[in-house]
């Protein structure tokens, strides 16, 4: 992955773009959510340049194997574009629903004009950073940004006899949790709250299983790198067979 300069900016290809970068300890799957509480100037700036146009910024994550670029963490080059709902400002900080999107990956990264500076939580002003900068690198920002090219929806569809296997197996593992929990299955029906939130297997509702299931970074950047339903549908399988085989190795051990 390219690392650009902050005042260095790229010719862009054909389905290529530059935006804003939020990167996170977290990824956020298509269609997921996450309430966000920002209050760094960096990431402040990013939120006005979004919201006065529009726009969408990327969520990505930290990948701690890579050294930080001018102060600020290395992400992964996959992500997700982020629209902006609710904001709304508590004190010093703003609120807001940060809803995941399309797909993307990350070509090329364009450093922040400046590091990003920590005072006890104490933090200057954007207006005062952007100040030390705007002379220098005019096209400055205190927001590491990324050239990306949108991935293309996913191909193809899951059978329906695949996807019902895919949530009995889903159902299986909820069994289990509610009764290593000791609660009583059968005061609800799983299979009819399962199958209303999952009516049909079209790419919505497969993202949707998948944010519920896929826990681990590898399983999410896998998903977030397939090109095909099917490849979902098997990280996805293969994630509940291992949760499923958790609970037998902990069963057996307190048998």
């Amino acid at each position: 992955m390219e690392i650009l300069k902050s005042n260095e900016m790229p010719v862009l290809g054909e389905n290529q773009m530059i935006i804003p970068l939020f990167t996170l300890d977290s990824l956020l799957l298509p269609g997921d959510e996450m309430m966000m509480r920002v209050f760094e100037p960096r990431y402040k700036q990013m939120l006005d340049d979004v919201t006065l146009d529009d726009l969408p910024y990327g969520h990505v994550m930290s990948n701690p194997s890579m050294p930080d670029i001018n102060g600020c963490s290395t992400p992964y080059d996959v992500g997700t574009l982020v629209k902006v709902e609710d904001l709304q400002e508590q004190g010093t900080n703003l609120l807001y629903n940060a809803k995941g999107g399309r797909r993307f990956r990350v070509l090329a990264l364009i450093e922040s004009a400046l590091e990003p500076e920590y005072f006890n939580n104490i933090f200057s002003s954007v207006d005062q950073l952007i100040e030390r900068y705007i002379d220098e690198v005019p096209t400055g920002k205190l927001y590491v940004r990324g050239v990306i090219e949108i991935i293309p929806e996913l191909e193809g569809a899951l059978a329906q006899h695949k996807w019902d296997g895919l949530l009995s197996l889903w159902m299986s593992y909820i069994e289990n949790i509610a009764e290593i929990n000791e609660m009583d299955v059968n005061d609800f029906d799983i299979e009819s709250e399962v199958r209303n939130m999952f009516p049909k297997s079209n790419y919505e509702h497969i993202w949707m299983l998948a944010s519920l299931v896929l826990d681990s970074l590898e399983s999410q950047i896998l998903a977030l790198k397939a090109t095909h339903a099917e490849e979902i549908r098997s990280i996805i399988e293969s994630n509940i067979q291992a949760k499923l085989n958790t609970i037998r190795v902990f069963r057996q051990s307190n048998e």
